[in-house]
């Protein structure tokens, strides 16, 4: 009886170099820092409207273009985030090398090399919504009324990503949607389940977005700065960049 009872000796042949226990860690950790660096663009809006209820944004587009106000907006912050996300990849490998982790940290690697690039790009085209949301509102007590859309598209994929790792249909569609390819595909990566075509195919297909939201963002941006009094509809914004 204790010999049939006793567990057979099993061989795996081919062993993954990712267990399903890495995968969840590194799916977490993925998603929380790329929703942690998303909602720091809120201050991006909330700097925006500072300068609408200050009236200090009509000294500034009194000597700047909107659009060189918007640029200096983005490209700040995002080489403030570029700098961050440099030395979390440089401390968090060796974190793991401290910790023993080395078979870990050798599967790692190649994914965290995606991953910074994805995360600033994933950042950019998040930082120009944020940007539109705060020029809207003129008090940064109505600002929770244009931000919701921003917040749905970092908390979503972050959501997903989660939720859905092990569904390789559902990953491999997020890997080409540039809200959540940040994540998606740097996961994919890391698992073994994308080639290298595949994240340059997502980030161009990121990239284009960004320029495509740039330019309606810009736009919009133009037309509501220097609106004050209430909330500015996007129509109106829209109709009064073209005056």
């Amino acid at each position: 009886m204790a010999v049939l009872g006793s567990p057979p000796p099993v061989d795996v042949l081919n062993p993954g170099d990712v267990d399903d226990g890495h995968r969840g860690l590194v799916a977490m950790v993925f998603s929380l820092v790329f929703m942690m660096f998303a909602m720091g663009g809120m201050a991006i809006a909330q700097s925006t409207v500072t300068e609408k209820q200050t009236r200090v944004v009509e000294i500034l587009v009194s000597t700047l273009p909107v659009r060189a106000l918007l640029a200096g907006k983005i490209l700040g912050h995002t080489v403030l985030t570029v700098a961050q996300v440099l030395v979390l990849a440089v401390v968090g490998p060796i974190a793991l090398q401290a910790g023993g982790n080395d078979a870990l940290l050798t599967t790692l690697l190649p994914a965290l090399g995606w991953y910074v690039p994805f995360l600033v790009l994933g950042f950019m085209l998040l930082s120009t919504m944020w940007a539109v949301a705060g020029s809207l509102v003129s008090r940064q007590e109505d600002l929770g009324s244009t931000t919701g859309l921003v917040m749905m598209l970092v908390f979503g994929p972050y959501m997903a990503v989660i939720f859905l790792q092990d569904n390789a249909t559902a990953m491999t569609a997020m890997s080409y949607i540039p809200f959540s390819a940040p994540i998606a595909m740097p996961l994919r990566m890391f698992t073994g389940d994308a080639q290298a075509w595949e994240a340059f195919a997502s980030m161009g297909i990121l990239a284009v977005t960004i320029v495509s939201i740039t330019l309606l963002a810009t736009r919009i941006y133009t037309g509501s700065l220097l609106q004050t009094g209430g909330k500015v509809k996007l129509t109106r914004a829209w109709s009064s960049a073209s005056d």
